[in-house]
């Protein structure tokens, strides 16, 4: 028998498991859990609390849904139209996105936090979901793309950073999004695009995302100072919105303007 301590021997063979991480890398303790109930074919819920209380539910070895605190789930309509419904290809596509953007949402949550995963609970049939399922290698790939994303927007932007509508402008109007313009009309004290997100119960990446191009378009600012190159300021012009006229075209984009531009087909008003 071995001389080492139990504690001791645990972080060696949770080595071995993902060469190259740290032993103690939380996100590669959970990956490794993933792929080994990926490995046995497992059904049934594994369980996370902590940090973000959630789970992540299994079928024959497949993701077929997972759920998080701090992520919207799905809303029960979500998948309706899923992957067997009627439809084109395209249609089909699209809806089974719709029902797996949650799932993957949620598992990047949970392998980002500190939440730590329980005794799996085996069960004869999987949770009831829409989804056909992912397999682990293909979600884990997911996962990890988004996490590179969001590290690289971190130094201007995460899920839980405070924005406020910017009232200066240097143009005269300014194109953005419908979902971008859903997000604008939404911002107020204390907004996060965390929040924002389960207000319009979107996708917390994608929201995160959308808020980071608003602010590339200085329609939003952090609310706590952020080191500027040189100490400089960014230069505005003199326009000040009081509040915004929104043109949606035909693509769905809005043009949004301050108030003293020429009558839109249709007029938004909010406080800034």
């Amino acid at each position: 028998m071995s001389q080492l301590p139990r504690f001791s021997r645990a972080r060696q063979l949770t080595a071995s498991v993902w060469s190259g991480k740290a032993p103690d890398d939380h996100g590669s303790l959970v990956a490794a859990r993933l792929r080994k109930l990926a490995e046995t074919g497992s059904t049934g819920t594994l369980p996370f609390s902590g940090a973000g209380d959630g789970a992540i539910h299994f079928r024959d070895g497949d993701v077929v849904l997972a759920r998080s605190t701090r992520t919207p789930s799905p809303d029960g309509t979500n998948g309706t139209g899923g992957a067997g419904a009627a439809g084109t290809p395209f249609t089909r596509l699209t809806a089974a996105l719709a029902v797996a953007e949650p799932t993957i949402d949620a598992t990047v949550e949970l392998l980002s936090s500190e939440a730590r995963f329980a005794k799996f609970r085996s069960a004869k049939a999987a949770v009831s979901a829409a989804s056909p399922g992912i397999g682990v290698e293909d979600l884990l790939t997911e996962v990890a793309r988004r996490q590179r994303i969001l590290q690289q927007l971190a130094p201007v932007v995460t899920a839980d950073t405070v924005v406020a509508r910017n009232p200066h402008l240097n143009a005269p109007d300014i194109g953005v999004l419908a979902p971008q313009w859903a997000l604008l009309i939404r911002i107020r004290d204390g907004s996060t695009p965390r929040a924002l997100a389960w207000e319009l119960n979107r996708s917390v990446f994608g929201t995160t995302l959308e808020i980071y191009r608003l602010l590339a378009l200085r329609l939003l600012s952090a609310t706590s100072p952020r080191p500027r190159p040189g100490g400089q300021e960014p230069r505005f012009g003199l326009v000040t919105m009081s509040y915004v006229r929104a043109v949606v075209a035909g693509n769905g984009s809005v043009t949004a303007g301050p108030a003293y531009s020429e009558p839109a087909y249709s007029e938004v008003a909010t406080d800034v």
